[in-house]
Order: structure tokens, then C-alpha cells, then sequence
């Protein structure tokens, strides 16, 4: 045990001792030298006072700290003084098994069950961050740093084998190694596990896809290059790692964001574990993101008849009906050799060449059934291990244009529907002539998913379908198989208003007589400023749209149904594309105050704080009694400077809705700069007299005494803001500089600031901080590096 274990595992010490002794507060110390009145001969005693009691923490005759106990009782710890050192010996020993708890035991490194703890409050950090009013607001505002994780699974090539020939001693000193190894490597605020066996991880916050690459293309470098001995033959080797990462929440999918943080946590490292599987079936020492799985791991695993394909890309890797993929031959890939007999020497490269395109219609758990939409040459078919990368919608040949030359097939002589191509193709030429017209896209929800809607019994379930649908619409309507559960029809000089209610008939009809549960998404052109081409894509989103909708679920595309794709374009971090959608939600309804609010946060975070502030203030305009636009609009108005306008808006929070926390925190950040201490420490107090302000309030009472110099009653507010949320980037830096200030243990106050700026690497000051310690230690170096960061 050291002085970090200290800082580490603060809380469990505090509850340990607090089951033996009372107190109202605590701090911890690390004085550089044990304090004279402590020195009662070669032993260190308690110092019991007046209202409080300073407890030596001894571990194994080290000292490491000093437990200061206040509000204790003096009469109650006499009569415990003759076994207070066995209290603090035996509380010292729980924080030790705590921490034997979390780690591995041959590496040090975490086990996988604090990993998946670290990731699991790691997503809940994240979607606080992406919710519009939260904690974090309250330090960085509306163009905080964007929030993201990656975790990376690092498996060793041929460990098993090093564990037969050379023995488990030998494999286990390999592993521990490595482990240094990689720990080495990993930037500041990264921190590693061993998940299982011979597969270590990795979690680092605040990365990219970008950085992720980096670090992993680095380790793939790295660790190959460490030589191992054997002692007892003199043989020497060198291990490979495959390595497959996940990044949050860019690759967490539409709904997947309503599962709680523990499954979340639980999916990205299952995503992790999909990208190592197919590094690894791709050789040693590879290196995969998730990511990439979809757009450029897919292979064709058999051929089917009726231009139907298997495919290796399933539910596991995010695959879904519609996706559309090129098929490039493995042969004529641009990678594959030109051979030249009869020497067989190499004389160049097959070009890549395409032989088709092809859409997924049926998603099993880890495979697909796919459509040959079309090919290059007919005479040219696909083949078992053929290539895929994904095409973007606006890519696909197919839903630009029919192919040329290619046969127009008749309906499916059982259930009535075209197939995908066909449908696409007779579309084309329809819209052509077309001025007027509507596209519906119904999704049966019970398809595939219950044995009576499987196999031949789902296909009856379509044919029913498509009875009604003829009977319900005009007999020129067009119907096609978009994927297996999923139908889409073209109404020709028909709106969604003429189609809407029929649609809701067919959908509760569905329920009633075939207790089966679908959505719709309705579309019509001319809609606003898209072209004819546009209207499938829009019809896709209105039935995303739909799906979050109350039953019967039907959405008709409009501004509710773009702003539900911006949501999710926002989502995933395209802050410009989502820019982009809200504006057109606003230009479908300009009334629409989620759109507006909304690209205001946009309009923030990149920096546009005029525009912001526009669009903040038609809301209030709007509705008055908004108090979320309120709030951000005083958000605002602090990034500009404008101080009085930013105290109206948080004070008319408060006048709608008394105990708005963030409100409370705004003010009571705005007298604190203007150095009203008095009232900056009411607005404090009150915001801590609420639910949601409880945890944060001790924290910004913390900043306040330490600013009036009461660093004694900082100390002690800022261990109940770490007992709170140990993830406290601005407490931890805070206390590092109390730490410094008061001459303690350098080392802990640098322990602190790395630790401030490994979970805030965003903030400035921050490095400028652990600049100012590492100084002080004599760390000259590692000084300048510190600054360089804080301007880099």
C-alpha cells in the first residue's frame, strides 16, 4: 500500500473507520514530515483535541497520512485510545482488500470487473454530456468538450502455445511484462485491465477513431519488438497482438441508447470483442474498430438461387435490411498478384474490380441473407468469398437509376410483391413521369421474430398483407420487398393526407386479426426543397420515425420526423450534418421549439454564440414559460461576456420553476466572480437543498471557501465532492493545488492533477496546474510537456 492507495480508495477508508468512530467531517493529510506532537517515543500516536482527532495511518511501520477526524466526541475516543492503532491497522487492511478486489493478481492491472465498472460510469458521463441541461453543463456550457470512450481488446498470438512448451511460470512472466508494456505505451488518462486469460484491455476516454488508429497501429509496433529468453534453453521469442476496438457512443445504434449504463457497458465491450474476432481472422497482428466490420469486413459466404446471397454480417456487427454493399471479386481485388510463368515471379497487380451491387433482406444473429440487385456482367457471377464495402444511400447505383439492360422480372408468383431491384427499377421510370406522388414503407415488427411468423408461415403472414393492401388501394399502387420484414409501395397522385388513416386501418387490422405489430412511414413529393430521389431515403427516416411513436405507429415525414434524424445524427457526434437537418426541420415548421432549441446547441458548440443566442430567444418569444431555452440562453450569454443579461435569464429559471438547480448554480457562479461571496455561498446552499443539486453542491462551496481562504473547510467539502462523484475532474484538481499549497506530499498532489487532467484533458488550467507541481517536485521535463499540452 501507498499514499495513492490513499487518495484512491479514500471512500472506503472514511466508511471503515466511521463504523467505529463518529465524526461530521474528515480531511486527509500527508504532511512531508510526521508531526512532533504525534512522536511518542519510536511509536505514533493519536492526537486527541477539543473537537476533532488526528489518526496516523501506519501501514507495515510505514507512515503514510494522517486521518483528521472532525466533530468527535473526546470523551468516546479515550475510551477507545488503547486500540485506536488496531482501528486504523484493521480499516488499512480493508482498503488493501479492496483493492485486491479489483485488480489482477499476476498483472496488476484492473480485473474485468472493475473494468466493466469504469466503463459502465463511463457511459453514464457520456449521456449526462449529451443530455442539454447536466452537471457537466456547469463547467464547460454549451461547447463543452465532446464526450467519447474507446475501449480496445488486445489478444495475444499464440500464447497457448507458449504455455505448453515453455510452461504456465514462464507463460505467466510473459504476461506480467507485457502488461508493463502496454501500460507503458497508453496515453496519461488511458487505464488497462486484464479481461480474460490472455486478452487484456484498454479504456481510454476522450478519444477518437482517429487516436484509437494511432495507439493501435503503435502497439502492434511495440509489442512484437520485446524479446522474451528462456532461461533454460537459451530460445528466445516475440509475440504478436490482435487488437479490435469499440468507440462510444458513435458505435451504439438508435435504440441500443435506451439501455441502461450497465448494458451499455456490457455492448460496446461485446462490439470490442466482434472487432478482435475478425482482426483476428484477418493473421497475426492485426488491428480492426467496429467500425470497420460493416463498411469493409463483409464477406460472401454462399451462393443461393434466386439471386440470393449469405453473408458473414449479422445483428452482432449492427447489420440491418436495406444496407447496400459492392461486391468485389477476391481475385481482382488490387491486392492479389499478377503472376508471370513459368517462373511465377510477380509482375504487378490485379486492378479492383466491382461485380455488383447487392442489399441485405433478411439479419440473423451472425449472418445475412442478401439480394443480388444487380451485376456488371451478367456472365460474371459472385462467389463464395467476394468482397463487400457498404454503400451510403445517396451511392447506390440502383436507387439512382435502372440499370441499363437489365431485365425488368415479373412479381413473386406467391405473394404478389416485387423484389427490391425490380421495384427500384419500375420506380425509376414511374417517378419520371409522375408530378405527384406518395411512398409508404410498413415494417412488420413480428416477422422472423416468433415461430409462427417464420419460414413458410411468415411468407403466408406477407401474402395476407398484400390482400389487404390491394383491396385497401387503388390497383395501380406498386409493391415491393424491401427486405424480408419490411414492404414498401408507390401511391401515384395520392399525399400522405389522402393515405394517412387508411394506413392506421391496415396497421390496427394487422393487430386485431393477426395480433401481429407494424409500423408505417408515409412520404410525398414535392416536399420542400428535395428532389424526387430523395423521397426513399425520406420515407426511411419516417419510419424510424414511426417506430418511437405510440401504437398505431405511424409517422408521415414532416419536422418532427427530421429532427428525430438529427437527434441521432447529433448523436453520434456529426455535429454539421445534424446543423444541417434541424434547419430543415425548421424550414418544414418553423414553429417546431425541439428543432430550434436544438440547432442552437449546435449553432453553441461550435462556437456561434450570435446565432445561438437568435434562435434561444425566438423560443422565449414563442413560449415564455420554456425554461430549458431560458437556461441556455444565459448559458449563452456567460460565453459572451454579458453578465447581467446571463443573472435575468437564470432569475426568470427560478420565477418558473423555484428549485432549478442549474439555475442556482449559474447565479451562484456569477456572485462568485464578482467576488459577492456571501451571496454566491445562499445560491450554493439552496441549490444543495435539492434533489439534483445535492451531489454537486459541496464541490462549488469547496471553490468558494478556498477563494476566501478557508482551506481547512475547502479540504473538507471537497472530500464529500469525491465521495459523491470520484470522477470529480474539477475537485481532484482542486485538491491537488490545496495539496501544493500547504506543502504536503508533493507526489499526492500530482497524483490528484494527473488524475484531473487524464478525465478533463479539455481544460486548460488543468495542465497549467499539474505544470505548477511538477515543478515543484523537480520535474522539469515533465513541466514543460504539461504547458506544451495546455497550448497545443
Amino acid at each position: 500500500m501507498d499514499k495513492s492507495d490513499l487518495i484512491l480508495f479514500e471512500s472506503v477508508l472514511k466508511d471503515s473507520l466511521a463504523s467505529f468512530i463518529d465524526f461530521s467531517a474528515y480531511s486527509l493529510y500527508f504532511p512531508r514530515e510526521i508531526p512532533p506532537v504525534m512522536h511518542n517515543g519510536e511509536k505514533i500516536i493519536p492526537l486527541v483535541e477539543k473537537d476533532r482527532t488526528l489518526l496516523p495511518l501506519v501501514h507495515q511501520e510505514q507512515f503514510l497520512g494522517i486521518f483528521m477526524a472532525r466533530g468527535t466526541s473526546q470523551e468516546k475516543i479515550n475510551d477507545l485510545s488503547g486500540i485506536l492503532p488496531e482501528i486504523v491497522s484493521l480499516c488499512l487492511d480493508k482498503v488493501i482488500l479492496h483493492k485486491s478486489s479489483i485488480t489482477d493478481h499476476l498483472t496488476g492491472l484492473y480485473n474485468q470487473n472493475k473494468f466493466l465498472q469504469i466503463t459502465e460510469n463511463a457511459v453514464e458521463d457520456v449521456l449526462a454530456g449529451l443530455c442539454l441541461e447536466g452537471a457537466e453543463s456547469l463547467d464547460g456550457g454549451l461547447n463543452r468538450y465532446s464526450a467519447s470512450f474507446c475501449v480496445m481488446l488486445l489478444n495475444l498470438d499464440r500464447f497457448k502455445r507458449i504455455n505448453e512448451v515453455f510452461g504456465y511460470a514462464f507463460a505467466d512472466n510473459v504476461l506480467r511484462e507485457l502488461a508493463g508494456q502496454i501500460v507503458e505505451e497508453l496515453p496519461e488518462q488511458a487505464r488497462a485491465a486484464r479481461f480474460e486469460n490472455d486478452t487484456l484491455a484498454v479504456f481510454w476516454p476522450q478519444s477518437t477513431p482517429v487516436k484509437c488508429r494511432e495507439l493501435s497501429e503503435n502497439l502492434s509496433r511495440k509489442i512484437p519488438s520485446r524479446v522474451f529468453e528462456y532461461g533454460v534453453s537459451g530460445e528466445k521469442l516475440s509475440l504478436n497482438a490482435c487488437i479490435g476496438w469499440s468507440i462510444f457512443p458513435q458505435d451504439i445504434k438508435g435504440p441500443e441508447f435506451k439501455r441502461p449504463a450497465f448494458e451499455l457497458a456490457h455492448l460496446i465491450c461485446q462490439k470490442a470483442r466482434e472487432a478482435l474476432k475478425v482482426a483476428k481472422e484477418n493473421g497475426p497482428g492485426t488491428s480492426y474498430a467496429f467500425g470497420q466490420i460493416l463498411s469493409q469486413g463483409g464477406i460472401v459466404l454462399e451462393v443461393l438461387p434466386l439471386n440470393r446471397l449469405i453473408i458473414n454480417l449479422g445483428k452482432n456487427v449492427d447489420a440491418s435490411e436495406g444496407q447496400k454493399f459492392m461486391v468485389w471479386s477476391q481475385k481482382f481485388n488490387g491486392l492479389s498478384r499478377v503472376l508471370q510463368k513459368p517462373t511465377h515471379s510477380s509482375i504487378g497487380h490485379y486492378p479492383p474490380i466491382h461485380k455488383g451491387e447487392i442489399a441485405i433482406q433478411d439479419v440473423q444473429e451472425r449472418m445475412s441473407i442478401a439480394e443480388v440487385l444487380y451485376l456488371n456482367d451478367p456472365a460474371w457471377k459472385i462467389e463464395p468469398g467476394d468482397k463487400l464495402s457498404m454503400l451510403a444511400e445517396r451511392d447506390s447505383f440502383l436507387e439512382k437509376q435502372a440499370p441499363a439492360g437489365q431485365k425488368v422480372h415479373s412479381k413473386d408468383l406467391f405473394t404478389g410483391l416485387y423484389a427490391y431491384r425490380d421495384f427500384m427499377s419500375l420506380w425509376t421510370k414511374a417517378r419520371l413521369k409522375d408530378k405527384f406522388f406518395c411512398m409508404a414503407m410498413l415494417k412488420l415488427e413480428g416477422v422472423g421474430r416468433h415461430q409462427k411468423s417464420e419460414g413458410i408461415e411468415g411468407e403466408n403472414l406477407i401474402l395476407e398483407i398484400t390482400r389487404k393492401v390491394d383491396k385497401l388501394f387503388a390497383s395501380k399502387t406498386l409493391g415491393g420487398r424491401y427486405s424480408s420484414n419490411c414492404l414498401i409501395f408507390y401511391h401515384p397522385d395520392q399525399g400522405c393526407s389522402d393515405l394517412k388513416d387508411i394506413w392506421i386501418s391496415l396497421i390496427k387490422d394487422l393487430w386485431t386479426n393477426n395480433r401481429l405489430s407494424a409500423c408505417a412511414g408515409l412520404t410525398e413529393f414535392p416536399c420542400l426543397n428535395y428532389a424526387k430521389t430523395d423521397s426513399l431515403e425520406n420515407c426511411r427516416k419516417a419510419l424510424e420515425h414511426a417506430g418511437l411513436t405510440s401504437p398505431p405507429k405511424l409517422a408521415c415525414f414532416d419536422s418532427i420526423t427530421l429532427t428525430v434524424s438529427a437527434d441521432s445524427m447529433f448523436t453520434q457526434g456529426d455535429t454539421f450534418a445534424a446543423l444541417e437537418e434541424y434547419k430543415q426541420a425548421l424550414a418544414a415548421d418553423e414553429k417546431n421549439t425541439l428543432a430550434r432549441n436544438s440547432l442552437a446547441i449546435c449553432y453553441a458548440r461550435l462556437g456561434r454564440m450570435e446565432l445561438a443566442r437568435q434562435h434561444f430567444q425566438e423560443i422565449t418569444s414563442m413560449d415564455p414559460e420554456n425554461i430549458l431555452a431560458r437556461y441556455n440562453l444565459g448559458c449563452v450569454c456567460i460565453k459572451q461576456g454579458d453578465a447581467l443579461e446571463a443573472e435575468k435569464f437564470f432569475s426568470r429559471c427560478l420565477d418558473i420553476e423555484p428549485e432549478h438547480a442549474f439555475s442556482l448554480f449559474r447565479l451562484g457562479q456569477l456572485a462568485e466572480n464578482d467576488q459577492e461571496y456571501a451571496k454566491a455561498e445562499k445560491f450554493y446552499i439552496m441549490a444543495g437543498q435539492t434533489s439534483s443539486g445535492d451531489p454537486l453542491a459541496p464541490r462549488h462551496l469547496a471553490r468558494l471557501y478556498w477563494k476566501q481562504g478557508h482551506k481547512e473547510k475547502s479540504r473538507e467539502f471537497l472530500h464529500q465532492a469525491l465521495l459523491n462523484n470520484p470522477r470529480d475532474a474539477f475537485s481532484l484538481n482542486l485538491m491537488a493545488k490545496i495539496y501544493l499549497e500547504n506543502g504536503d506530499d508533493p507526489e499526492i498532489a500530482e497524483s490528484l492533477a494527473r488524475q484531473g487532467v487524464a478525465l478533463r484533458p479539455d481544460v486548460r488550467e488543468f495542465w497549467l496546474d499539474l505544470a505548477e507541481i511538477l515543478k515543484a517536485g523537480g520535474k522539469e521535463g515533465q513541466a514543460a510537456q504539461a504547458r506544451s499540452r495546455a497550448y497545443g
